[in-house]
C-alpha cells in the first residue's frame, strides 16, 4: 500500500509538472531569463524538471544555498545603522546545564549607527543598571564582529529599548552580545560562515563562556550545546 501510494504521488507530480511546464511555453514571460540566470533570486527560482520530495535534503540545501547568492552582494556593503531584535532565552533546564536553553518570546530592541562619539542611551526595564561604559556586552560583541571582518571599529552609538529584565535569569546578557555581534557584522559589512562552522555561535559562546543561552537567541526554539 506505501508503495502504491508513493508510485501515485509520484505520477501526480511528475503530471502536475508537466502541465506547468508546457503552460508556461505557450504564455511569452515577462522575466529576463539572463538576469535570473545571473543574479538568482530568495523570492522567484527557475522552474526545474526535478521533483523535489520531502526526504530530499541535500538538494534543498544546494536550492537555499545558491538562492542567497543574489543577496550576498548586497550584504556585503558596509552600513551606517542597524536595528536588532533579540530574544530573552531560559537556560539549565532539567539536566542540561550550561548547554540546554530556549528562545522566549520577550525582545529587546538595539539600534546601532556610526556616530562621532561612542554613546549608549538605554531605555526599558533595568535601563538604570546597565553599564553604560566599554563594558557592556553589546560593546564586546560589536569588536568581536569588526575583529572577526579584520576592520577597525568607529566610534558608534547604541540605543536599547530593553524589555528582557536585566540580571533576572532570562539571559539579557546573551541577548546582548548576541545584538552586538550581528550589529556590527552588518555594519562592517562582513558576513560568517555558517554550514559547518556557525560562526556566529562560536563568537557569542567563546564571549559568553557556554552556549546555553546564545544558541536559543541565535536560533530561537530549544537548542542543545556541545563543545568539543
Amino acid at each position: 500500500a506505501a508503495a502504491t501510494g508513493a508510485m501515485l504521488t509520484y505520477t501526480m507530480l511528475s503530471k502536475k509538472l508537466e502541465s506547468a511546464n508546457q503552460s508556461q511555453s505557450k504564455s511569452k514571460s515577462t522575466f529576463d531569463d539572463q538576469a535570473l540566470t545571473r543574479k538568482p533570486s530568495l523570492i522567484f527560482e527557475p522552474p526545474s524538471e526535478k521533483v523535489i520530495f520531502p526526504h530530499n535534503h541535500e538538494e534543498k540545501m544546494r536550492r537555499r544555498i545558491a538562492a542567497r547568492v543574489g543577496i550576498e552582494d548586497d550584504n556585503s556593503q558596509p552600513r551606517n545603522s542597524v536595528t536588532v531584535r533579540v530574544p530573552a532565552t531560559s537556560a539549565n533546564m532539567g539536566p542540561g546545564y550550561d548547554c540546554l536553553g530556549m528562545a522566549v518570546d520577550l525582545w529587546s530592541e538595539i539600534t546601532v549607527e556610526r556616530s562621532d562619539k561612542f554613546e549608549i542611551i538605554a531605555s526599558g526595564d533595568g535601563a538604570d543598571q546597565m553599564p553604560l561604559d566599554e563594558t557592556n556586552l553589546m560593546v564586546i560583541g560589536a569588536k568581536a564582529a569588526f575583529e572577526a571582518a579584520d576592520k577597525t571599529m568607529p566610534p558608534l552609538k547604541y540605543t536599547v529599548v530593553n524589555n528582557i529584565p536585566y540580571a533576572r535569569g532570562l539571559g539579557s546578557s546573551s541577548a546582548a552580545i548576541v545584538a552586538g555581534t550581528i550589529a556590527g557584522l552588518v555594519l562592517a559589512g562582513h558576513t560568517l560562515p555558517c554550514w559547518g562552522s556557525e560562526s556566529l555561535l562560536q563568537i557569542a559562546a567563546s564571549i559568553e563562556g557556554h552556549p546555553d543561552n546564545v544558541a536559543p537567541v541565535i536560533y530561537g526554539g530549544i537548542q542543545l550545546g556541545i563543545h568539543n
